[in-house]
């Protein structure tokens, strides 16, 4: 009788627990991006299971490690392939106004690496003259501060107007120089990750860090959400 009692209940659990997460998606209208549950930014199994570390890569070229030209180089750290749930997930961070994914990433990214210790997070910034009010990379580097126990400082912005690089191809991406950026003089002496969503060639990444060094920082490194294949 109890076996009997206990399986005829579970349906009205189910159900209870489906009203308690309508009426969660009700007060909070988010729902997982890639599995589709109500009242979750991400779900943790839907994101860790997204991640899957491909090689990293030189901070300077964007080789795979290790690098035959730059032996000592910061490595660029990305989280997956720009593909499949990832995208959708940056795609709804970055279009689809999912600000909170931001943080849900950085905080699934963190848990992959091992901090270096660094003295703070600083996110690309984005391009002059963006419409989207808040910056993408920012949030990511929120959540990675938050598992590191590392501040974030917008300390870098863009010193010229260029189009978005989405969009461009190989030869515009690698045209950029480290003069498109202005690096604020409080990072100097700072040991500094920098952090992106998504990580083509690296040249962004490079001509940052060349800045940030130019500033007086010491680079450790870089980490995306996401990265291409080649």
């Amino acid at each position: 009788m109890k076996d009997g009692a206990a399986a005829s209940a579970r349906p009205g659990l189910r159900v209870l627990r489906r009203l308690g997460a309508l009426a969660l998606h009700a007060l909070w209208p988010v729902s997982c991006p890639v599995c589709g549950r109500l009242g979750e930014v991400l779900c943790s199994g839907c994101r860790d299971a997204l991640f899957r570390p491909p090689l990293p890569r030189c901070l300077y070229c964007g080789a795979l490690s290790p690098c035959k030209r730059h032996v000592s180089a910061p490595l660029i750290r990305t989280a997956a392939l720009y593909e499949g749930g990832v995208s959708r997930a940056i795609l709804a961070l970055k279009y689809g106004g999912f600000r909170a994914l931001g943080c849900r990433l950085g905080e699934g990214m963190a848990a992959l690496w091992e901090s270096p210790a660094p003295d703070l997070l600083l996110p690309v910034p984005l391009h002059r003259g963006s419409r989207r009010g808040y910056n993408q990379a920012f949030e990511i580097a929120k959540g990675m501060g938050k598992v590191w126990g590392v501040g974030v400082q917008e300390a870098a912005r863009w010193a010229v107007a260029l189009t978005p690089r989405t969009g461009l191809s190989r030869a515009e991406r690698l045209s950029l120089r480290p003069e498109a950026f202005d690096v604020s003089p409080r990072v100097r002496g700072a040991r500094v990750v920098l952090v992106d969503d998504v990580c083509t060639t690296g040249a962004t990444l490079a001509c940052l860090a060349r800045a940030c060094e130019a500033a007086g920082a010491s680079v450790l490194g870089a980490c995306a959400a996401a990265g291409s294949a080649g």
